[in-house]
């Protein structure tokens, strides 16, 4: 009972409270809950770059903004200004403030189409205030990128892109100017990259087919600018190069599938570009388990010598060590397919057999030798060593998928 009468006690407290409270405000005062401001606040997620934004509208009720201020992470304030309809009119950002230095420096800025997709221009600069990127749009639609070096006067690269964003042309300029490559688009999507020397002269040319089918195909030549040092062709499962010499002959060429497992061969030539030489391997590609990351192993299968018309005229094959014969093909005449001698070997690398055929593949005479006999078949060491050229760059992208040009897109 005694409970009870306090707990009453304590009501009568509280509203006796809340009716003087009450009663001793303004009849006008109210406090409702905060509504709708023309000014609103978003905080991002966490995971994102922004610190905080802040929406601004005409009014409460409106929902079509006049602009939005973002503090990013890194301390970059950036602007987006709309237009009535709700497009995007401009953009600026601010590099973050520098203690002592009243005005921020501008980071970027643009002006865009009255639809807000697309940039009428742009323009970047550098954190010391050094011109890194300008971009307008030409009458004809064409979009114009000019990129500078550090110095901010220095043309970099000069771009040109379609209405329908698609690339057109590229300049690329070395420090002093010279031209260093160059990448036309014409209106099938085929593409042309030329690299230049310092001096001017053709280092390169690399043509891109609009079509995923057909193969890219680069040539590249020696200082003069004129006389080819190699050619390679990528294909869709193989890489293929040819190297010559400086007075035009071939001295190797090369074809490697680009599968997981595959087989890659080199061809070398004599003096006059004739092949005097084929070595074949066996690729693949495992995990190395020191680093976890593929790496692709090349094992000699077997070595061809050809004579002066290009015909087979010795085949060694190798075992699993890719160093020890494990069979010899001597074809009589060169390139017979039947005829001529078979040779078998012990494990040791050593000849074990020697079949003579005619020219029906019948056995005409054999001889066999012991291990011990250590009866060897003779070939010069270099034909167990790959030959080592510049590796052969990565093929540009097809045109199906634009190239990477500078800051993307406008």
């Amino acid at each position: 009972m005694k409970r009870i009468l306090t707990i009453l006690g304590v009501l009568v407290a509280v509203f006796a409270i809340g009716t003087f409270v009450h009663t001793s405000l303004p009849q006008d005062w109210s406090a409702p809950f905060p509504g709708k401001t023309a000014v609103r606040v978003h905080a991002p997620p966490a995971s994102t770059l922004e610190d905080i934004r802040y929406v601004t509208y005409p009014d409460k009720d409106s929902k079509i903004p006049i602009e939005e201020q973002i503090e990013y992470k890194n301390g970059v304030t950036g602007y987006i200004f709309y237009r009535p309809n709700g497009t995007i009119r401009e953009t600026t950002e601010y590099w973050p403030a520098v203690e002592g230095v009243a005005q921020r420096q501008l980071k970027s800025g643009s002006l865009r189409t009255d639809d807000g997709a697309n940039f009428l221009s742009d323009r970047t600069f550098r954190k010391d205030g050094t011109r890194e990127r300008e971009g307008k749009r030409l009458r004809d639609g064409t979009y114009q990128i000019d990129v500078y070096f550090a110095d901010g006067v220095t043309l970099e690269r000069h771009q040109l892109v379609s209405p329908t964003n698609k690339p057109l042309l590229e300049q690329v300029y070395r420090e002093n100017g010279s031209l260093k490559s160059y990448t036309q688009v014409d209106n099938t999507g085929k593409m042309i990259i030329t690299t230049y020397f310092a001096d001017g002269k053709t280092e390169s040319q690399t043509v891109v087919s609009s079509n995923y089918w057909e193969n890219t195909t680069a040539t590249y030549y020696y200082p003069d600018g004129v006389t080819i040092a190699r050619k390679i062709e990528w294909s869709a499962y193989a890489i293929a190069a040819e190297y010559y010499r400086q007075d035009g002959t071939r001295r190797l060429g090369t074809v490697e599938t680009i599968y997981g497992s595959g087989s890659m061969f080199w061809v070398h030539y004599d003096a006059k570009g004739n092949p005097v030489l084929k070595q074949s391997y066996r690729v693949e590609t495992k995990v190395d388990s020191a680093t976890g990351k593929p790496v692709r192993t090349y094992l000699l299968r077997s070595v061809e010598e050809f004579d002066a018309s290009g015909k087979t005229k010795r085949e060694i094959n190798f075992g699993a060590d890719g160093k020890t014969p494990n069979a010899v093909n001597i074809p009589r005449p060169p390139g017979n397919y039947w005829g001529g001698t078979r040779k078998s070997f012990h494990p040791d690398g050593s000849v074990a057999r020697v079949e003579e055929r005619n020219g029906n593949g019948d056995v005409v005479s054999t001889k066999t030798y012991a291990p011990t006999d250590n009866v060897r078949e003779n070939f010069p060491a270099s034909y167990l060593v790959r030959p080592v050229e510049d590796p052969i760059p990565t093929p540009p992208k097809k045109t199906a998928t634009p190239p990477p040009y500078f800051y993307g897109y406008p």
